[in-house]
């Protein structure tokens, strides 16, 4: 039932793209691979030591290789063993860029 309800809410579908999103909050910073992506937020592989909650806000920089990184912010919106999801705080191309 639950994971009906965060479907439901979720802007636009989900779609598998692999790119990888530096998670910054405050001071700290985790490296992660994207699991999925929409207009609205995106799914994460969580990664090793990650201390973030849902509520917390996290600027997300977006990067496929060298060259510049797409900031986005968001919000943690569920955490799981395995996986964050995130809210975006406006709505994004898929994937991110800059405008």
């Amino acid at each position: 039932m639950e994971e009906t309800l965060l479907k439901n809410r979720r802007t636009g579908d989900r779609v598998p793209f692999a790119i990888q999103v530096m998670i910054v909050h405050g001071d700290l910073a985790w490296a992660a691979d994207v699991l999925d992506l929409s207009e609205g937020g995106c799914g994460v592989f969580r990664p090793g030591g990650c201390l973030l909650h849902e509520g917390n806000v996290a600027q997300l920089l977006f990067f496929s290789g060298t060259g510049p990184a797409v900031p986005v912010s968001a919000r943690i919106a569920r955490v799981t063993e395995r996986h964050l999801g995130f809210e975006y705080h406006e709505l994004q191309t898929i994937p991110p860029s800059l405008r």
